[in-house]
């Protein structure tokens, strides 16, 4: 396959991935850079970020809508975890750099959590793309080492 088609395959996979949680993004691209020549391995890792994270920032957006719903309860529990997310903004972004690095919590619930309870979309995406990078680029180059490695 040429690098055009696996971006944009890969592009489409991970944005698939960021909606549907049994898609696993990462198995695709440990496959795809198993049998790919080492100059892919960027471009897939761009491509699978952008995807990624087209597909959570609509997951963001959903998130913000759900403030709408009318439940007392969550409106509730969602407005008390604002109040104190704002006196330490720095724990909301923290807990997404880890999401968007090693998954835990998964990036499916903190895009949804990130919309909610009020992140700014500039400082959702900066966090998301450079902790996905680093998650891509670490799930990508290992098949890569393992080819060198084991000859």
């Amino acid at each position: 396959m040429t690098l055009p088609m696996l971006v944009l395959t890969t592009f489409g996979v991970c944005l698939a991935g960021a909606f549907i949680p049994i898609v696993n993004t990462e198995i695709y691209l440990l496959s795809v850079s198993a049998v790919s020549p080492a100059e892919f391995v960027i471009p897939l890792v761009v491509a699978a970020t952008v995807g990624q994270m087209a597909g959570k920032v609509v997951m963001f957006y959903a998130g913000r809508g759900m403030l709408k719903i009318p439940n007392g309860k969550f409106q509730d529990r969602v407005l008390k975890m604002r109040e104190q997310l704002e006196k330490r903004p720095w724990v909301a972004k923290a807990t997404l750099f880890s999401s968007a690095t090693t998954g835990l919590p998964p990036l499916y619930v903190m895009a949804l959590v990130s919309g909610t309870v009020g992140m700014g979309i500039f400082s959702f995406i900066t966090i998301g793309t450079v902790g996905r990078l680093i998650h891509f680029a670490v799930v990508a180059v290992f098949p890569q080492w393992a080819k060198i490695l084991l000859g």
